[in-house]
């Protein structure tokens, strides 16, 4: 979603959601609620994927920073190799010449030498023969030596171009990191002013939330004095609902903790981060990324949810949440919201997976 597209967005939600003759539309206040309510789940969507946006470019700059750490230290691991391999081809030829002088045992200090102090001719061929022999052997080790040496040099090119590509990505990221969170301001406010005007729930909501409230708490309670193994599967009897009641059980514990971008928890969660770390728990490891976990385990239709599923909204997916029972989820929603069971019936709704 770009600035304009938001922008947009939020002209046209001020302008059909904010304004008073759009609330005193000649209709019952039922329908001018549920007006504002379906204004605040499509600006709340809105968010939900700027939210997702926001971690996703923050997992890439983190990404990124790993990155530049490893190419910088592989650079500087390169570098050390070069300066042995320069030193290596000085020692080698260092070490042909005081071979050559061991031979003859006669000081001279090079091959030239050792030519020029032969005593007569057949001494001269011999050692030009054994001198030849030698610098062969001499050229072929420093050869070597230098396309070796060429090749870590290549090698460092490579990193450093690497590194200044990475580099250049962090700035944009972090550029778009500031773009997002502005967008994400503008939202925040106009949602703010949907929910002033938006004083309950419709009695059906509260419903569903205060039943899936209930479940989750007995499930919790039944579970309390239960020690979970870290690795089963779903199945019929009881190994499901003893899977199941875990899950939610578990997912619970966290009901109230704040929402923030990025975060992993347990202090504070962003929607996948929050499933991850549930997950985790148990001994699956989720992608960060909401839209990624949306092709991990196995799909589910709607009409056989069960507690513990995955549940996922847009595609690709822009916010995940655990299913827990009574057409309800538990998630964390977006900035400003804590982590909290919600009913699950959203339009943007896009399907479910099962990874236990």
């Amino acid at each position: 979603m770009n600035r304009r597209t938001v922008s947009l967005a939020l002209t046209l939600t001020l302008a059909l959601g904010i304004s008073g003759n759009a609330l005193a539309a000649p209709t019952s206040s039922s329908l001018s609620l549920k007006q504002v309510q379906e204004q605040r789940q499509d600006l709340e969507t809105k968010t939900e994927q700027l939210d997702n946006q926001i971690t996703q470019v923050m997992q890439q700059i983190k990404d990124n920073k790993d990155k530049i750490v490893k190419t910088s230290n592989d650079i500087k691991q390169v570098q050390a190799d070069l300066n042995k391999a320069k030193n290596d081809i000085e020692s080698q030829r260092k070490l042909f010449d005081q071979r050559v002088r061991a031979m003859y045992i006669n000081g001279a200090d090079s091959y030239l030498g050792v030519i020029l102090d032969s005593q007569n001719l057949s001494d001269f061929i011999t050692r030009v023969d054994n001198v030849k022999k030698i610098m062969g052997y001499d050229k072929q080790v420093i050869n070597s030596l230098n396309s070796k040496k060429a090749a870590i040099e290549n090698k460092k090119q490579l990193l450093c171009n690497e590194n200044n590509k990475l580099i250049s990505l962090k700035s944009d990221n972090e550029k778009k990191l500031v773009q997002l969170s502005s967008d994400k301001s503008q939202e925040t406010k106009v949602l703010a002013s949907l929910k002033q005007k938006e004083t309950q729930l419709t009695p059906q909501e509260n419903a569903m939330v205060a039943s899936a409230t209930n479940k989750v708490n007995q499930v919790k309670n039944n579970t309390a004095n239960t020690t979970v193994s870290p690795s089963y599967s779903r199945g019929s009897g009881s190994s499901s609902s003893v899977s199941s009641n875990a899950v939610v059980a578990y997912a619970s514990n966290f009901l109230g903790t704040p929402y923030q971008w990025g975060g992993n928890g347990p202090g504070s969660f962003d929607c996948s981060g929050f499933t991850c770390y549930v997950f985790a728990h148990f001994g699956v490891s989720l992608p960060r990324i909401a839209s990624d976990q949306q092709s991990v385990g196995t799909a589910v239709s709607r009409d056989n949810l069960q507690p513990g599923d995955l549940v996922f909204f847009g595609s690709p997916a822009h916010h995940v949440g655990i299913y827990v029972g009574n057409g309800c989820y538990i998630h964390a929603p977006k900035t400003g919201d804590v982590v909290k069971i919600s009913p699950l019936n959203r339009s943007d709704y896009s399907g479910a997976r099962r990874v236990l």
